[in-house]
């Protein structure tokens, strides 16, 4: 679709007569920018595929406003509808007009504490959340991961590897404690806003599988393509500091302590598949995938190391 016929799409519904529109991001959706001659907003258009995460999304988002929790607002169309649908030439797909946030992105190090002690409280009024949440399977954060692999034929030694550790983080986290998580917590889904609160958005992967995921999230300080063993102690002590505001509200058990580390590895398998179904197999190489390879190996084996 091109911008005119999408800012007509947009006028259409809303009658917001937005003047500009550019294009922020794509990944699983597309992010724009949009600008009337007074106001600012983001649009993000859904892949077809993400429809039921892009309506779980407007569900919590409502939940989160009438509870006063600082995150993203909906724009509704004159019909007062939370979305739009849009046709191209592949489908239709979800789109969704969101009020721009005013503030700046966090320091994830520096405000760790402030930033722990906000997503404990998330976590403890989701747990009022009165809608069924999305569950999501071992296929989505790790077995889609091996099928590219071997889609790719990847050295079959390695994907054997894989596929073993794989089996060995998903028999640990499936012992821990349910409920919600945002899924994809990071400073950059997340703005400072001039009350020094931290607007959330990007509720996409949103589930009601595991707190601790989002806190492993926030905690991680590695490398995402170069390894180093500094890394573990280095995400320990961003951990201590972000737990030191998130105990202030919630407490975690030991088993879910540990599993900060599992989530990390969790973390690329989950993104490489992410990469792969939103750009298709020619948007990683073998030699991106023996990185990967390495890169959780050696994790792995550090992971033992430190924690025996």
């Amino acid at each position: 679709m091109d911008y005119d016929s999408l800012i007509n799409d947009i006028n259409r519904s809303y009658h917001i007569n937005i003047e500009h529109i550019e294009l922020h991001r794509e990944m699983i959706g597309k992010v724009y920018f949009l600008q009337s001659r007074d106001k600012r907003y983001m649009l993000k258009i859904y892949r077809s595929f993400k429809t039921d995460d892009a309506l779980q999304t407007v569900r919590i988002l409502d939940y989160l406003k009438e509870n006063s929790y600082p995150a993203v607002s909906i724009v509704r169309t004159d019909q007062n509808d939370s979305n739009i649908i849009l046709s191209f030439r592949d489908g239709c797909c979800a789109g969704i007009l969101y009020d721009y946030v005013e503030g700046a992105m966090p320091d994830g190090k520096i405000e760790a504490e402030s930033i722990g002690k906000q997503i404990g409280e998330l976590h403890n009024l989701m747990e009022k959340y009165p809608d069924k949440l999305i569950n999501r399977t071992k296929n989505d954060y790790i077995d889609d991961y091996i099928s590219i692999m071997r889609k790719l034929d990847f050295d079959s030694g390695k994907i054997l590897e894989l596929e073993q550790y794989g089996n060995e983080l998903w028999e640990r986290i499936t012992k821990l404690p349910k409920n919600f998580c945002h899924g994809d917590l990071h400073t950059g889904n997340m703005i400072r806003n001039q009350s020094g609160e931290y607007v959330l958005f990007d509720f996409d992967d949103a589930s009601g599988d595991y707190p601790s995921m989002d806190v492993a999230y926030m905690s991680d300080d590695t490398n995402f393509n170069h390894f180093h063993e500094s890394m573990y102690d280095k995400t320990m002590r961003l951990y201590e500091r972000f737990y030191s505001g998130y105990s202030k509200v919630r407490t975690l058990s030991n088993n879910e302590f540990h599993a900060v580390f599992d989530f990390i590895a969790i973390r690329h398998f989950q993104i490489i598949s992410r990469i792969v179904r939103c750009q298709g197999l020619q948007s990683i190489s073998k030699e991106f995938c023996d990185e990967q390879y390495g890169w959780l190996e050696k994790w792995q084996e550090l992971c033992i190391k430190k924690q025996h």
